[in-house]
């Protein structure tokens, strides 16, 4: 099995907030191309997509989303959507944060660059739409 740096073009990290996402796009080397914070609605993945769209070295990008049964899901069904694979993040352990800085825009990338050396990756879990609140959040929590 291949590790995901040497079967895509970029990889998009997201680290989700109730009102914020913010993303790092990054080349299967590690190369940061693009990083951006935008609400965590509908107009802010449309402006995400759009960026990532526009920064996207190629047609084989992955999408790595913190919480995407949770502050993510909504924003993962958009990818998915249009035929992207989405891989569900970890959530960084705090003592490994400690000490190196804490952002966001760090999170993001971070989620993106432990996922490039793996060859066994999660696909995202997903929610019923149906269950989930306007801002994505899953109401059978």
């Amino acid at each position: 099995m291949a590790m995901l740096s040497e079967s895509v073009d970029a990889v998009i990290g997201v680290d989700t907030h109730r009102d914020s996402h913010s993303a790092c796009l990054v080349n299967p080397l590690g190369g940061e191309l693009a990083a951006i914070t935008v609400a965590a609605d509908a107009d802010g993945y449309a402006h995400l997509v759009r960026r990532a769209t526009e920064h996207t070295p190629g047609p084989k990008v992955v999408w790595v989303i913190e919480g995407t049964r949770s502050h993510g899901a909504g924003l993962a069904r958009i990818p998915r959507a249009t035929g992207h694979q989405v891989i569900e993040s970890d959530r960084p352990k705090r003592v490994r944060r400690r000490g190196s800085g804490k952002s966001d825009a760090l999170d993001a990338r971070r989620t993106v660059m432990q996922r490039l050396a793996r060859r066994r990756l999660r696909p995202a879990q997903t929610v019923r739409p149906e269950v989930l609140t306007p801002s994505g959040r899953d109401l059978k929590r």
